[in-house]
């Protein structure tokens, strides 16, 4: 289970900061490319971005559906792991924000690999379209919130939670 724009609206945030430092960003609904920032900011500038998000992460608030959504899916016997992009030194706040908004779950995992975790998932929630790739190369169940980077990928995306919940149950 994903965090950013999986639990959380983070690309709003993360447009409104980049927007402070490069008035030419586009908003998020232009987010075709995974990678588009690289248009706008170097690999540091970009990272330094994201890491003060991830360390105010305590500031945000989850989706309306994200509670129900973990606890549905802790109470149907799923193991649930966070797996986020984060830097190691963002799991204090990570977890802060987690326990803060009652979100369920059995591990976290911060690493820039989650694709080490694959080899016991039976589904994958996350927006990367790389991520979704490689679950659905693995034949896993990959899913997640239709953002407009994940646009083109074979896996199924959904307008919320809630709609995710009901197709992994569909699934099991």
């Amino acid at each position: 289970m994903d965090i950013d724009n999986t639990l959380w609206d983070f690309a709003s945030v993360l447009y409104e900061r980049m927007k402070k430092i490069n008035i030419a960003t586009p908003p998020p609904e232009h987010w075709i490319l995974f990678d588009f920032w690289r248009h706008y900011f170097s690999t540091r500038e970009f990272y330094k971005i994201i890491k003060s998000i991830h360390d105010e992460q305590d500031n945000f608030d989850p989706y309306p559906d994200a509670k129900t959504f973990l606890s549905d899916l802790y109470d149907l016997g799923f193991y649930i792991i966070i797996a986020s992009h984060r830097e190691k030194g963002t799991l204090e706040p990570t977890i802060k924000w987690l326990e803060k908004n009652g979100l369920l779950y059995h591990e976290v995992h911060l690493s820039h690999d989650k694709t080490v975790l694959f080899h016991e998932c039976w589904a994958v929630v996350d927006d990367s379209p790389l991520i979704l790739d490689k679950a659905q190369e693995l034949q896993i169940l990959g899913t997640g919130l239709k953002m407009p980077w994940n646009q083109n990928g074979k896996y199924k995306l959904f307008d919320n939670l809630t709609e995710i919940n009901n197709y992994l149950k569909r699934n099991l």
